[in-house]
């Protein structure tokens, strides 16, 4: 009798432990929720940014009257996205993504979807230590630079190392809280510490890759600057393509005749390069002279 007892007694433990078991796993199941992601390709054709993304017809798509539709795909700040970028060997996924958006001229239905714009942060909440929001974007910069993007440096600034270069792109006059080449790219491959990381406020990362440029900016909340408090940081990213920026340094009403235009406008901001070099190097300032402009030619 006693030998009855015990056996189910063990048997009775054996099914609360089951019981509890697979409980567990499917409160697991349950609670874990996919990352939401997205893709994207310059030039991809509306529909096909519609079909892979599963975007909403209805919140998803802004006709504009003036001939520009917009294509979006928005995530909520506490479930943030993924972002995939397809360009070849330099293909990569920004993090923690809050939304993306496609700009599409129907004027110009060849070019599909030639400008994404992307906004996130380095973590999955808003707020983040100054320190921190600093280590995880040189963490991202360091994979861009190891998956093959380098620093884009315009056409008509000077060439400088990334030492000098990042001291260029923020020195600022006195009283004076815009930098005097705030249009200068920060370096991709810079040592920025704290105290520098502190001093950018309007400055931009540029990048190129194959064909694809990247400009990177943020914004963090200057009402909160304490280093031992947490601030919020907003990354913004633009890709668009080489045509894109060899029209973007065109006027509007150049822009018909761009072709005939661009290249001597292309000499005259080399010519503008130069000029500038030479003025650095006699202040002490170093030309890197390996550096390599990416072609730049309207088709």
């Amino acid at each position: 009798m006693k030998s009855v007892w015990v056996i189910a007694t063990l048997l009775m433990g054996l099914i609360i432990l089951l019981y509890v078991f697979f409980s567990h796993q499917k409160a697991k199941v349950v609670s874990a929720k996919p990352i939401a992601k997205a893709f994207i390709e310059l030039n991809m054709s509306p529909k096909k940014f519609v079909e892979v993304n599963w975007v909403d017809q209805k919140r998803g798509i802004d006709r504009q009257p003036a001939g520009l539709d917009f294509y979006s795909i928005d995530w909520s700040s506490t479930q943030r996205g993924q972002v995939f970028l397809e360009n070849g060997p330099y293909s990569f996924t920004f993090p923690n993504t809050l939304g993306v958006m496609g700009t599409y001229d129907r004027a110009l239905p060849e070019k599909g979807i030639f400008i994404f714009d992307i906004n996130g942060g380095m973590a999955a909440q808003s707020d983040i230590y100054h320190d921190e929001a600093r280590l995880r974007f040189l963490e991202f910069l360091t994979m861009l630079k190891a998956k093959g993007w380098r620093t884009f440096i315009r056409l008509g600034d000077p060439r400088l190392s990334a030492s000098q270069a990042l001291h260029y792109a923020l020195l600022k006059k006195p009283g004076r809280s815009v930098p005097i080449n705030v249009l200068y790219s920060l370096p991709i491959d810079a040592d920025i510490d704290l105290d520098t990381w502190m001093q950018i406020t309007d400055n931009d990362w540029r990048m190129y890759a194959g064909d694809v440029i990247m400009k990177i900016g943020f914004r963090r909340d200057r009402s909160r600057l304490d280093l031992d408090k947490p601030s919020d940081y907003l990354f913004k990213y633009e890709i668009y393509n080489r045509q894109e920026l060899v029209l973007d340094q065109l006027g509007n009403d150049e822009r018909k005749n761009a072709a005939q235009i661009w290249p001597q406008r292309k000499l005259e901001l080399q010519e503008q390069r130069h000029q500038k070099e030479l003025l650095l190097e006699q202040q002490g300032y170093h030309i890197d002279r390996s550096y390599v402009d990416p072609e730049l030619v309207l088709e």
